[in-house]
């Protein structure tokens, strides 16, 4: 708590005696409730056994001086007694009342269309990702290049660098580097109105290479996206490479949008093709659901295909959708499963509130239903 005090007091008097210089400060925060039951094994629904939770708040800053820009983000956590009564742990920390700082960067301009972000960030890209659907997202420590000098062409390259003992990815927004340690990545994004085209290329330091690659084009009333993944590993890592391949389209009949998605992992003995940065949790693939996600649909051996419907009746959002995951490979036969999901969201006022009542059938278990509720309000 002392360094907690001092390193806010520190930034206070930074913050004080530059204001002057300082211009477009903005403040964003949020404060959120994050809840979930299930029904696995003897377990029943909404029981504190069963149950997990977290409450959130975060506190954003950004602006600039000059033509540098800035931004951090703290997150407190704590389950504010609901580990007493309504839930058996904390959903996202190792530890009750955590606060810690989520983002901490400057951006700095390199020529006229050259841009350099460095600092403690969040990252969007396929294989290297911050999960945003649990309690808290993970961060990464990175130096993050864009160019525009094409038109219609966005060069990337990306340094990323993490601490060298392993750590919990869920706890204060950190990532795994059990696998996932020092990370080089370019990338060339291409977008005109007629296709939009992703290639991505990381170097994981002792772990894989690894090649991603998405096109997006317009087929009438429908946009149909492809996908194509290899993970290379190591083969102290892994003995064989893996290929993905996925197909999505996704429209829209009278005010309902409408995707359908199949994906295929190669069965070899090598690396998912998910997610590195937290242990292969979720995947960019499209076939992805809430559980059946980068620890079923983007292993090796995986077979699956998604369909989801979404509209509003009145003011409330409606979600269904259902994921089927096959997978013969020997070891991995319990990841055969389907899922069905209904996600509720509605907005009273301020609060926004999100439900997903889910479903996962297991071929070789029990079936399972969760009930995911988030509270939010955003400033």
């Amino acid at each position: 708590m002392k360094k907690i005090i001092l390193s806010a007091t520190v930034a206070a008097m930074a913050l004080t005696t530059t204001a002057s210089a300082l211009e477009d400060i903005k403040v964003n925060g949020q404060a959120k409730v994050w809840y979930e039951t299930n029904d696995a094994a003897a377990n029943s629904l909404f029981d504190q056994g069963a149950s997990s939770g977290e409450v959130v708040f975060k506190l954003g800053m950004t602006g600039k001086q000059g033509n540098v820009g800035f931004g951090a983000t703290i997150y407190d956590t704590s389950t504010m007694g609901l580990a007493s009564n309504l839930v058996s742990a904390a959903r996202d920390t190792t530890a009750d009342g955590d606060m810690y700082v989520g983002e901490a960067y400057i951006t700095v301009p390199v020529g006229a269309k050259t841009l350099v972000k460095f600092g403690k960030q969040e990252l969007d890209t396929p294989l290297a990702f911050s999960e945003r659907w649990n309690a808290t997202p993970n961060t990464f420590n990175a130096a993050v290049a864009i160019n525009n000098s094409i038109d219609n062409l966005t060069l990337i390259g990306a340094y990323v660098g993490q601490d060298s003992n392993p750590t919990n990815w869920q706890s204060n927004g950190n990532v795994n580097n059990t696998l996932f340690d020092t990370a080089l990545a370019a990338a060339a994004l291409y977008n005109v109105d007629a296709i939009a085209a992703n290639v991505w290329y990381y170097e994981l330091r002792s772990t894989a290479k690894a090649l991603w690659i998405d096109a997006t084009v317009n087929a009438g009333p429908a946009k149909v996206t492809g996908y194509y993944a290899t993970m290379m590993p190591e083969a102290s890592v892994a003995p064989q490479d893996t290929d993905a391949f996925a197909i999505k389209a996704a429209g829209s009949v009278s005010g309902v949008s409408l995707m359908a998605a199949y994906s295929n992992v190669s069965d070899d003995n090598g690396l998912p093709v998910a997610n590195t940065a937290t242990g292969f949790k979720k995947t960019k693939l499209p076939t992805a659901g809430v559980y059946t996600d980068g620890l079923f649909v983007a292993q090796n051996g995986s077979e699956a295909f998604k369909v989801k419907a979404a509209g509003k009746v009145g003011s409330t959002g409606l979600a269904l959708q259902y994921i089927d995951n096959d997978n013969d490979m020997a070891g991995k036969t319990g990841l055969n499963t389907q899922e069905i999901d209904l996600i509720i969201t509605q907005k009273l006022g301020d609060l926004n509130l999100k439900a997903i009542l889910m479903n996962r059938d297991f071929d070789n278990a029990n079936d399972i239903n969760y009930v995911r509720i988030i509270a939010s309000v955003d400033f």
